[in-house]
């Protein structure tokens, strides 16, 4: 959405800053309006993220630098998750993006906060995930 991965860095931590106070001042879980969903209870009984935490950043960037700069900020990768242990019980699957883009919306769905881009449908796919499963409608910004 910017110009330069930099100031993409930047927007992406604003958002993440925003996530943090929502968090913080939760109180009552607003679902979405679903028939039959349950507020999950974990989001009121977590602490927030820090301030100095790293995220978890789902991209199909590959470019080196932008890649360097993502870490830099405090950006985590799927690749930096998997241990040679998954990579041998899962094998050649998980060099696939159609299977690490379903991992990855399976994780993010759970996440406490998410942030994405409104024209995506794999953060949409997030969305309805998070909503099945009770999220808070404030902790979810499509931008």
């Amino acid at each position: 959405m910017e110009f330069t991965i930099e100031a993409h860095m930047q927007r992406v931590k604003s958002h993440l800053g925003t996530g943090r106070a929502i968090l913080a001042n939760l109180g009552n879980v607003t679902t979405y309006d679903i028939e039959g969903v349950e507020p999950n209870p974990e989001l009121t009984t977590l602490s927030p993220p820090l301030l100095n935490d790293r995220f978890y950043v789902a991209t199909d960037e590959r470019d080196s630098n932008a890649v360097e700069v993502i870490r830099k900020e405090g950006g985590v990768f799927l690749s930096d998750l998997l241990t040679i242990e998954d990579r041998r019980r899962y094998g050649w699957p998980l060099l696939l993006t159609d299977v690490r883009a379903v991992v990855e919306q399976s994780l993010l769905a759970y996440s406490a906060y998410f942030y994405g881009h409104m024209m995506s449908s794999f953060a949409g796919a997030i969305v309805n995930k998070r909503a099945g499963l009770g999220a808070d409608r404030r902790t979810a910004v499509l931008d």
